[in-house]
């Protein structure tokens, strides 16, 4: 059986250009609790959504071994009407290379009143649990003594640590977030190597342009965007998509050095599925054939229940 090993330059290459703390979605603004906590609650609906991701798809070790990013998240969450909150779990998988990582979130979400019944403001917090693991057993050293690496099998340790977020949004109006996620830069250790999270900032924007308003003929155009930094690094998502009847979208999209990228997807019955093709850009282009992510969700609309008043007339107590 070939033996499984990758170049040390490989991984870092791989690990160092993920360098943000969430896995990379294009179809970010199809469920933003991801990267925001604030967000758990606000469609007044009960949402279940999951991505899986395969991020520079054909990039291999010098065997031939599969080594690029494969990503999940099952994403779940609801109102609390009577006490003006949302709720949520996120549970996300993320493998690239030898390093993988599985991991949960809950999270609250406190909603404030405003004048517009459309509109919602809403603070967020989130509670994580990472567990990060790392097959040593795999790495080929140019330095065979490196202290580091002495380790030759699979390692593993558990991270806590907690997200932030507001948001505001005015439905089909506009929308925004920011969010700080792994505030705590919690560490553990893994072999021989200590690895913190490190703390990244989300901003998060879009805007409904109305093209079209005739009888059941709706058309929007969407501009957003998804901004990250862990103040070292900066990336940047800028999105346009066209809804039609609120039922179908197109759009395109731009990731700052990395990737141009085509999405679609359609609505029915409460179901939205959605995909979306990336074209690597970047120096990574000469090894991959780009990366593919799809999108399924589901989201049953409820509202709040309205107290009946009871006007009592003693003539009939």
């Amino acid at each position: 059986m070939m033996k499984k090993v990758v170049v040390l330059s490989i991984v870092i290459m791989l690990f160092g250009s993920r360098g943000f703390t969430q896995i990379q979605l294009t179809q970010y603004f199809l469920d933003e609790t991801l990267y925001n906590p604030a967000f758990a609650g606000a469609n007044d609906a009960i949402c279940a959504n999951s991505y899986i991701r395969d991020q520079w798809i054909g990039l291999t070790d010098v065997n031939g071994n599969k080594v690029s990013p494969v990503s999940g998240t099952f994403n779940l969450h609801a109102p609390l009407y009577n006490l003006n909150s949302g709720i949520g779990m996120n549970v996300i998988y993320d493998k690239a290379g030898f390093e993988q990582d599985l991991g949960i979130k809950m999270n609250y979400s406190y909603f404030m009143p405003l004048n517009n019944d459309n509109s919602k403001f809403g603070l967020g917090l989130g509670v994580s649990l990472l567990n990060k693991s790392i097959d040593f057993s795999q790495f080929i050293l140019q330095q065979p003594n490196d202290p580091v690496f002495q380790t030759t099998q699979k390692e593993s340790g558990i991270i806590p640590d907690i997200d932030f977020g507001i948001q505001y949004q005015d439905y089909k109006k506009m929308s925004f977030g920011i969010s700080v996620n792994h505030a705590l830069e919690s560490s553990a250790n893994i072999g021989s190597i200590r690895y913190a999270q490190k703390r990244s900032f989300y901003l998060t924007g879009s805007y409904f342009v109305k093209l079209l308003d005739e009888r059941y003929n709706i058309l929007y155009l969407v501009p957003s965007f998804l901004i990250k930094s862990n103040v070292k690094n900066f990336q940047a998502d800028i999105n346009a998509r066209v809804e039609y009847k609120n039922m179908y979208w197109v759009g395109v999209s731009w990731r700052y050095q990395d990737a141009a990228a085509v999405l679609a997807g359609f609505s029915v019955k409460g179901f939205r599925i959605g995909a979306s093709y990336d074209l690597t850009t970047s120096y990574l282009s000469r090894a991959t054939r780009g990366s593919v992510e799809f999108f399924v969700g589901y989201c049953h609309t409820i509202g709040p229940k309205f107290k009946k008043n009871c006007n009592y007339n003693t003539r009939y107590l």
